[in-house]
């Protein structure tokens, strides 16, 4: 019964010791795959795109339907017809209203990003340097 209960004690300590790994990977080799990287210059086409051309057609597209709809309400005002495409465009401003500023928030988001990965790499660093690696060294 002890030597099963050592038995245990030991590959569970074993296992541990694997699964906890600073270095990367938990494979056999450890830290030897890819490091985490960003494709600079495909966020700056992407920004730049965001910029200059998806958010101002996108706020044109929106747009578009407005005299359209206008014509169809004003047309269709005796009907209940008319009440519905008026509450259908209204709806209709509210999502064009939502993806434009979705869409600014991705420009923003990826403008960022690249500063984003420093400050979480600069964070790991420090906390890392301030782990005292001789527990048995005293300040005294």
């Amino acid at each position: 019964m002890w030597d099963e209960w050592e038995r245990l004690k030991t590959e569970a300590r074993d296992r541990y010791r694997e699964g906890t790994r600073l270095d990367g990977t938990s494979g056999p080799r450890g830290g030897d795959g890819p490091d985490l990287r960003t494709n600079h210059a495909g966020k700056k086409v992407a920004v730049r795109a965001l910029r200059e051309r998806i958010r101002p057609e996108t706020a044109t597209a929106g747009s578009r339907a407005d005299g359209n709809s206008a014509a169809a309400v004003a047309e269709f005002s005796q009907w209940d017809t008319g009440t519905g495409l008026e509450e259908a465009h209204q709806e209709w401003k509210v999502q064009v209203k939502n993806l434009k500023e979705r869409l600014k928030k991705d420009q923003e988001a990826l403008s960022q990003a690249k500063q984003g990965f420093q400050y979480v790499d600069y964070d790991v660093s420090s906390r890392i340097s301030g782990i005292d690696l001789d527990p048995d060294r005293r300040e005294i």
